[in-house]
């Protein structure tokens, strides 16, 4: 993504989230595998501690609008679990003004989550995904534009299971088609992300068509923060 979500993905989720450092490749219980096509823009640190890497996805669009992707993992740190990760601080964390707008657990051990911010004056989508498991902390974050596509029509971005889970469906309202080629390559990348073994990934990012009663209005997730603990550490 040659804009300035690159440098603001790079500053904030890098340098904001916690001493931990990225790197080429996950420690030895976390594994993940990124496309050939990708383009690495920022590793750091060592196999036996905390890294992380990030990437531009590039496809055969020549948008200038490329997703990025953001990969962390370190050993979990005390007193964190999944149950008190504050997720209001880690949407904050990612991109500036981020809230989360819907979230759904995936098993115990992983959570799905979309969270919604901005860079200057464009919204920006984050497909964000955490996992605490056997003293590591797996995170991702997929982040890109809300797109305005005038010709497409709109369905609500979403995570598969939040419905189930919180009685209610919320996300936030999008471009149908160019926004479900970008969930779909978050979703191919996040089946490989795993800690000592693939992970359950049913809280997948899902389109869901609007009724035709319905306006575009961005829907705010309402879950409460289990404590002040933010991944990160």
């Amino acid at each position: 993504m040659k804009n300035v979500i690159g440098i603001a993905a790079l500053s904030c989720v890098l340098s904001c989230s916690a001493p931990a450092r990225a790197g080429a490749s996950a420690p030895a219980p976390v594994t993940y595998q990124v496309p050939a096509s990708w383009k690495r823009m920022s590793d750091d640190g060592t196999p036996a501690q905390n890294q992380g890497a990030m990437f531009e996805v590039t496809t055969r669009d020549s948008s200038e609008d490329h997703p990025l992707v953001v990969i962390r993992s370190y050993k979990q740190p005390s007193g964190l679990s999944m149950d008190n990760i504050d997720l209001e601080q880690v949407a904050k964390k990612i991109t500036p003004g981020g809230v989360p707008i819907s979230c759904a657990d995936d098993g115990t051990n992983w959570k799905t989550c979309v969270f919604l911010g901005h860079v200057d004056d464009k919204k920006i989508v984050v497909l964000y995904r955490i996992g605490v498991k056997d003293g590591y902390v797996a995170e991702e974050a997929f982040l890109f534009p809300l797109a305005a596509a005038k010709s497409d029509e709109l369905a609500l971005l979403t995570v598969y299971g939040q419905e189930a889970q919180q009685g209610r469906t919320t996300g936030v309202y999008a471009a149908l088609h160019s926004t479900y080629k970008t969930i779909s390559l978050f979703n191919e990348f996040t089946k490989t992300l795993g800690i000592n073994g693939p992970a359950p990934f049913n809280a997948k990012a899902i389109m869901a068509k609007l009724p035709e009663e319905a306006h575009p209005t961005v829907y705010r997730w309402k879950g409460d923060p289990a404590g002040s603990s933010s991944a990160g550490g």
